[in-house]
């Protein structure tokens, strides 16, 4: 009995856990979770001029990405994923935002070829989240 409990803890996404913001894979987590799921696919939805990769971004994981952070947005616990298309890191990249829930998101697509964009309608606080570092 032990250990099924042992494997089951270990067994559950991070995403489960309201708490674990933090160290969490986009992919994995639009793939296991339906409101991050439905939050990304609501932004994207009959949207023109984005890059491919990041259209195709709920159903194809072909892009790089590094593990979330837990981010303070109005004193709000927020979830911030970056990623960027593979073999092109430096010319088109995103970040995006989500709410501790994944029912809601922001994204910020920075593109070379098609320039930038920011879906959502974030908050200032949270378009300051999204443009730091760019």
């Amino acid at each position: 009995m032990l250990l099924l409990a042992v494997f089951c803890s270990l067994s559950a996404p991070a995403w489960a856990d309201e708490n674990t913001l933090s160290g969490n894979f986009l992919f994995n987590v639009i793939s296991s979770s339906e409101p991050h799921r439905e939050a990304i696919k609501g932004l994207l939805r009959g949207r023109r001029g984005l890059p491919s990769w990041v259209r195709n971004m709920v159903t194809r994981g072909d892009y790089v990405a590094i593990a979330s952070v837990e981010v303070s947005v109005d004193g709000k616990p927020m979830q911030l994923f970056s990623a960027c298309e593979a073999g092109r890191c430096a010319d088109s990249s995103i970040k995006v935002l989500f709410s501790a829930d994944g029912k809601r998101a922001v994204l910020d697509v920075r593109d070379k070829k098609l320039g930038g964009t920011t879906l959502g309608d974030p908050t200032p606080a949270e378009a300051s989240v999204l443009l730091k570092d760019k």
